[in-house]
């Protein structure tokens, strides 16, 4: 099977919605994505909330035969109600998007995995898996914890999302990765970004938003993570360069990212 593409919601998110499916139909993915829920002191989004756009986006879905990888964020956290996510899952599904983007914020352990195991329960009625990513700065830190919170949840809609620069600035872990079962790993997030010594929480989570380079222009270790990965998975290509959107239009930005992406892809698969 051929590698498949997503444009993230990072890449362009100086666009609106309507606008990314465009840019990402125009230069070649296969997929887009969207983001519904702030993950920090951004937004709100008008497209979880505003039916109009959202048969907008639809339509343009359907006309261009692109598909929704996944729609964010998720938060895992003490005060997570699965009630204040019941919009987002039905508009999720409306759109025809196949997984959700989850953090764990929670640092009870215990009570995280008892709320996801709740959300994937809703999230299967709507047809959506649960993907929980890994981050440094998160209560869900390496991709071993990860992968201990799908076995404890036990849920055929659980999924592990691998984010390169995550995997990165956690442990770098390639034995970890081959130990991820094929049947937890929807999609893998690619990017590329410098090494970063003793980073503190701030410079992780502003480069993850706003300074991450193009696959194969860094010094991740993109070869060994993808090699350690199942194949025939869909790559969502995350990239987000706020220097660069000052500059460059998101359909350059995102075409650049695609032909980078494709690039360490097909490379590694040769």
């Amino acid at each position: 099977m051929r590698a498949r593409y997503s444009l993230a919601f990072l890449t362009v998110k100086d666009v609106t919605p309507l606008e990314a499916a465009r840019v990402a139909s125009e230069t070649g993915y296969d997929y887009v994505g969207f983001r519904l829920i702030p993950a920090g002191n951004e937004g709100p989004y008008s497209l979880l909330t505003d039916s109009v756009e959202q048969k907008q986006v639809k339509a343009a879905l359907e006309d261009s035969g692109l598909g929704v990888a996944d729609v964010e964020i998720v938060r895992l956290n003490e005060f997570f109600a699965i009630e204040s996510f019941l919009s987002f899952l039905e508009v999720g599904a409306y759109l025809g998007a196949k997984h959700v983007l989850m953090a764990g914020d929670d640092t009870d352990r215990s009570r995280l995995i008892d709320n996801y195991g709740i959300f994937l329960e809703h999230a299967a009625q709507y047809g959506l898996t649960g993907d929980l990513e890994f981050m440094p700065w998160t209560a869900v830190k390496t991709s071993t914890d990860c992968l201990e919170i799908m076995r404890a949840v036990n849920k055929s809609n659980s999924g592990l999302l691998v984010d390169a620069l995550h995997w990165d600035r956690s442990d770098r872990n390639t034995e970890a990765l081959k130990q991820i079962p094929e049947s937890l790993v929807n999609y893998i997030q690619l990017c590329d970004a410098p090494r970063l010594i003793n980073p503190t929480t701030e410079q992780l989570i502003h480069a993850a938003r706003s300074e991450r380079l193009v696959p194969g222009s860094g010094e991740i270790d993109l070869k060994g993570m993808i090699s350690s990965l199942p194949s025939g998975k869909v790559y969502s290509v995350e990239v987000p360069r706020d220097n660069d959107s000052l500059e460059k239009t998101a359909r350059v930005r995102a075409a650049e990212a695609l032909c980078a992406a494709k690039s360490v892809v097909e490379k590694e698969s040769s």
